[in-house]
């Protein structure tokens, strides 16, 4: 999973710039006036709303698919399906290509859930928390470090997509053969898993009294934080943004801003989380962090090279680490036992649903002026900012009970 979240992470310092230019040769826009171009926007929109529209619909087959065939299958066919959409990307001189490496991508993303299946399966219930952290952190280290060596691959390669692809494409034929020769099956022979359909995990979901409320901050968190991850190169490259850098530079210097976040994030997590959990609880946390976030990504856009937006970028980076794993937690506990199994994939639906339709509405704005997307995204997380101050503390609620 570390190198199917790095190998992924390769392609976000290019993805949105290199859309964009295609999106111009085919639109016959001049490159120059491509990032003020509403069509060009939607077409952006399109190619990085196509991934989480594929991972929203394959994730729930593919789940169940390997419920009935076991993961191992299952992961090798979606490895394999990255190696293709990889190469595809390497040679994507036209916009419908470049989108069609982005779909299988997507597909292919969409082996996540069946990995946390595999570490169910192989972990004695005592150590389940401990494997699946493991698998957490090997994802985050994955998604730290792809882009930073992203950045440094497309300066290598010249701004051209080849090595990018092809290096992505090679990782991916790594695990493709990890899994042929030295990961076994883990669904027993004969195990029956009874789940539900996830129509009915959503129905229960969204009619259980507290979880509604979570599950709304939570699309509202993730809608938010779209706003920046589907248009930052963009505005690190547009003449009327305080960056205004050359593209090659954009995409340098874009992919070291966005390591920081992730460093920030995972050393937040990582170091500090659990005492802070400890002594603060979690409802405190996530208030702190929610607040924290809304006047960072606000100020992305207003604040230039290099020690401002460092200073911003570090803010998200703790507000994100004290909010996300805190509202993931919440809504955890507050979840029915009959949707204990599942809630991970709401979450995972109601996340490639707000990356949907983020970019959909961000790049549009982003056309009109560079610092809509961003001023959005800061209002939407201003929901369950405020919404956070209303949840009540499962501990204290359960230590008021207990004195009663």
């Amino acid at each position: 999973m570390f190198l199917d979240l790095f190998s992924f992470g390769l392609f976000i310092p290019d993805l949105q710039l290199r859309g964009e230019s295609l999106a111009a040769k085919m639109l016959k826009v001049p490159l120059d006036q491509a990032g003020s171009n509403r069509e060009v926007g939607y077409m952006v929109g399109l190619l990085i709303a196509g991934f989480s529209l594929c991972q929203l619909f394959a994730s729930p087959i593919l789940g169940r698919l390997s419920d009935r065939i076991g993961r191992r299958p299952i992961l090798l066919a979606t490895t394999i399906l990255s190696v293709l959409s990889y190469v595809v990307y390497a040679n994507a001189t036209e916009f419908w290509l470049s989108l069609g490496s982005r779909l299988i991508a997507g597909i292919a993303a969409a082996n996540l859930g069946v990995a946390f299946a595999y570490v169910a399966d192989v972990t004695a219930p005592q150590d389940r928390a401990k494997g699946l952290g493991l698998v957490g952190a090997a994802l985050g280290m994955g998604f730290i470090l792809g882009p930073v060596i992203g950045g440094l691959l497309i300066r290598v390669g010249n701004d051209s997509p080849m090595l990018l692809g092809y290096v992505g494409a090679g990782l991916a034929l790594i695990n493709a053969v990890y899994i042929i020769f030295g990961l076994p099956e883990s669904l027993k022979p004969g195990t029956e898993i009874k789940r539900a359909s996830w129509m009915q995990e959503m129905r229960i979901a969204f009619t259980t009294k507290g979880l509604v409320l979570l599950l709304c901050m939570l699309f509202a968190f993730n809608f938010g934080f779209a706003m920046l991850q589907t248009t930052f190169f963009r505005l690190l490259a547009d003449p009327r943004s305080v960056f205004h850098l050359n593209v090659t530079h954009a995409k340098e210097y874009g992919s070291y801003i966005l390591g920081i976040v992730g460093v920030t994030g995972a050393v937040i997590q990582g170091g500090f989380l659990p005492k802070l959990q400890a002594k603060f609880g979690e409802i405190n946390l996530l208030r702190v962090g929610m607040i924290v976030l809304v006047p960072a990504l606000a100020l992305v856009p207003y604040a230039p090279l290099w020690l401002p937006v460092i200073g911003v970028v570090i803010l998200q980076g703790v507000g994100s680490g004290l909010s996300q794993p805190s509202l993931s937690s919440l809504v955890s506990r507050n979840a029915p036992p009959q949707i204990q199994g599942g809630i991970f994939g709401i979450t995972q639906s109601l996340g490639a649903l707000a990356r949907l339709v983020g970019p959909i509405i961000g790049n549009p704005l982003f056309a009109a002026r560079p610092e809509y997307p961003y001023l959005l995204g800061a209002a939407a997380i201003l929901f369950p900012a405020m919404a956070a101050w209303t949840l009540k503390d499962p501990a204290q609620a359960e230590t008021t009970i207990t004195e009663a």
